[in-house]
């Protein structure tokens, strides 16, 4: 990861070396955003991305909490024995089993209950005692900014259990051991001044003096020229629809409306702009994307003016000194993770297409948070919640570059002293070096345990008591003491018994695999998959029973337990129809994604690629008729799929004709 602080490479440590679950927290504009993408590009481990609201898990490139976990949104209290994840199908329970890192954004937003929820759900699903099941959390956010949003009745619920509305009163922060790491650059503001006053107003101290110098921006009867593009925050959503309106209203000329093209499942709550977006020439519009080209001409939040407009594409003028930029409709993709083999994949599941812009007169504080404006009208005199003025204030990159509708008084730097009280309290959390080694060694003591943890076992033998009758207790519960007191030195003696009864274990299944499989498919199937799982665990024990115990020897023999047992018995009985071009299409989804910079599952699954090596489907409307494709899809990838078809369809006539001429 390029151009690391001290801070950053600190908390990159953590996450590349330890399972320590770590608040990566900082002012706003110290890189808490470029520090996510950049690990996003470069985590060796299975990670997923999800935030509190929809357009924060658009901007992360994630899911929504209450989506990845499907949770309600109704209050939890924490009992401890409920199963909320009994209602996974066994594809869900995978991907979570096989989960390594849960990356939590905008965390300050996050409800006490619902990291309690999350933490109940892992450790059911990897059978683990550990906080979150052993996955490691990396928390962002800005305490100082949002807070969660908790209505009177539902704190009414939650009071008796939590001391605060926000996360780290959850149950499970006070039992997980974890660290704060705060990034101290600030990269948006240059001026120091600037920063002072951000400083004093985020800690609720602003003095006499940096409250005169803030209030010196404030400019009665203000009205912005169209060479100096200014966007008004405000604090209620009215507000900035009903400024908005009125100004594209009083522009002259026609309006043009652009319809976003919704496809498959994108919720209303992550729309990044209007579905029916009206423009004018002459309007002041913001860009709601990255430009993602090589020119990387406007960025999320660049403000401009309406110049031109021709059929599909609208041109915008972003100042004097800047060239006019053509912007055509662009596409936002919503993402869902699925399991595919022990790999986290990404994929697509709706996509939200419109021209990246929205009328940009006024906006919330709310939608505000996250991007930067060079030029802001800020009004926070009906503050009304804590957090609001450091959002609107901090969201400007220089004090002259801002403009107050109305003067700021202290009361309407509204914050939490349940915040203030925490930050305090959590500069002891920020670890330095030796608190590092200390959680490394911390991790690899978690690993060994992993290695002789067999509670996963306890759901796949259901099927199978009859044929296992001693798994359960002479694996299962000797595993379970011996984890609990769990010395290397006496890892040794364990691999030697637990190899034993593996072994023992994969023999009576493989003497009853022909009666299964005559029996059920979906049974045999299961056994199948226990079959792979003892034989990745024997594989995993017989290594460390005659090499030392590392975590990097660990983690790379886990990375690469398929390639240990990848073939079983039924599988090779249930071979891939045309595998050798299902195998083709894999080298061309990698070849494709990487060229793309996208993840290989957000252009096909393994299970999309599989049926159409099983279909051979001639023609685009045949190959959009695949589930998992569809017209769009086809269109885009269409004809390179099925020109490898073809190719694989010859092929395999040259070798037919060739055998028949044998004969």
């Amino acid at each position: 990861m390029a151009e690391m602080n001290r801070a950053m490479q600190l908390a990159y440590d953590y996450l590349e070396s330890t399972n320590t679950v770590v608040f990566l927290t900082g002012k706003a504009g110290t890189g808490k955003t470029t520090f996510l993408q950049n690990l996003r590009q470069t985590a060796k481990k299975q990670l997923a991305v999800v935030a509190p609201t929809g357009v924060a898990a658009i901007n992360a490139g994630g899911m929504t909490i209450h989506s990845f976990f499907q949770l309600s949104f109704a209050p939890v209290i924490p009992s401890g024995t409920e199963r909320p994840e009994a209602h996974y199908n066994a594809e869900k329970k995978e991907l979570l089993y096989n989960l390594e890192l849960l990356i939590i954004d905008e965390v300050s937003m996050v409800r006490p209950d619902v990291l309690d929820q999350i933490d109940l759900i892992l450790r059911n699903i990897k059978s683990s005692r550990f906080p979150f099941g052993g996955v490691q959390l990396l928390l962002i956010g800005d305490l100082s900014q949002l807070s969660p949003i908790i209505r009177e009745e539902e704190w009414g619920i939650l009071r008796p259990y939590y001391n605060t509305p926000y996360f780290f009163s959850s149950q499970v922060m006070q039992k997980a051991s974890y660290v704060r790491i705060e990034l101290d650059h600030v990269f948006r503001q240059k001026e120091q001044a600037f920063v002072d006053i951000l400083n004093e107003v985020r800690n609720q101290s602003i003095s006499q003096a940096n409250l005169d110098l803030l209030n010196s921006r404030y400019q009665p009867g203000f009205q912005p020229t169209v060479d100096g593009p200014y966007i008004t925050l405000t604090t209620h959503n009215g507000l900035a629809q009903k400024v908005n309106e009125e100004f594209l209203e009083n522009l002259a000329g026609k309006a043009f409306e652009f319809t976003a093209a919704i496809r498959g499942d994108f919720p209303k709550d992550a729309y990044p702009t209007e579905t029916n977006l009206k423009l004018k020439i002459g309007a002041q519009v913001m860009f709601v994307k990255n430009d993602t080209s090589a020119e990387k001409l406007y960025y999320n939040g660049k403000i401009g003016t309406v110049s031109f407009i021709e059929d599909n594409t609208v041109f915008v003028n972003c100042g004097k000194d800047q060239k006019e930029i053509a912007v055509e409709p662009l596409e936002w993709t919503n993402i869902k993770y699925q399991l595919e083999g022990d790999t986290i994949g990404e994929t697509n599941s709706g996509s939200f297409a419109q021209i990246p812009l929205k009328l940009a007169w006024a906006i919330t504080i709310h939608k505000s948070q996250g991007l930067s404006f060079d030029k802001a009208i800020i009004d926070v005199s009906e503050s009304f919640a804590h957090g609001q003025a450091y959002v609107a204030l901090s969201r400007c990159r220089s004090l002259g570059g801002m403009v107050l509708r109305n003067p700021i008084a202290a009361r309407n730097i509204i914050t939490d002293p349940a915040v203030a009280r925490f930050n305090e309290q959590a500069k002891a959390l920020q670890p330095d070096g030796d608190r590092l080694e200390h959680d490394k060694a911390l991790y690899q003591q978690f690993l060994l345990s992993e290695l002789f943890n067999f509670g996963p076992l306890q759901a796949k033998i259901n099927d199978f008591k009859s044929i296992l009758p001693d798994l359960e207790k002479e694996i299962i519960s000797v595993a379970e003491k011996f984890t609990r007191q769990l010395e290397l030195a006496r890892s040794q003696q364990a691999a030697a018994y637990f190899l034993e009864k593996l072994r023992t274990s994969i023999e009576l299944l493989y003497q009853n695999l022909p009666s299964l499989i005559d029996k059920s498919k979906e049974l045999a199937a299961k056994a199948d998959q226990l079959i792979i799982w003892l034989m990745n665990r024997i594989g995993l024990i017989e290594y460390f029973s005659q090499n030392q115990f590392t975590t990097e020897a660990y983690l790379k023999l886990v990375k690469d337990k398929v390639s240990m047992h990848e073939r079983s018995y039924l599988k090779a009985l249930n071979a891939l129809p045309n595998e050798k071009l299902y195998e083709q299409l894999r080298e061309w989804r990698e070849k494709e994604a990487l060229a793309n910079r996208i993840m290989p599952g957000m252009i096909f699954t393994e299970k999309t690629l599989a049926a159409i090596a099983e279909k051979l489907p001639a023609t685009l409307k045949a190959l959009s008729g695949i589930k998992g494709i569809g017209p769009q899809k086809a269109a885009q990838y269409g004809a390179e799929i099925i020109k490898l078809i073809r190719s694989y369809q010859q092929e395999m006539q040259g070798q037919s004709a060739d055998q028949t001429s044998l004969f």
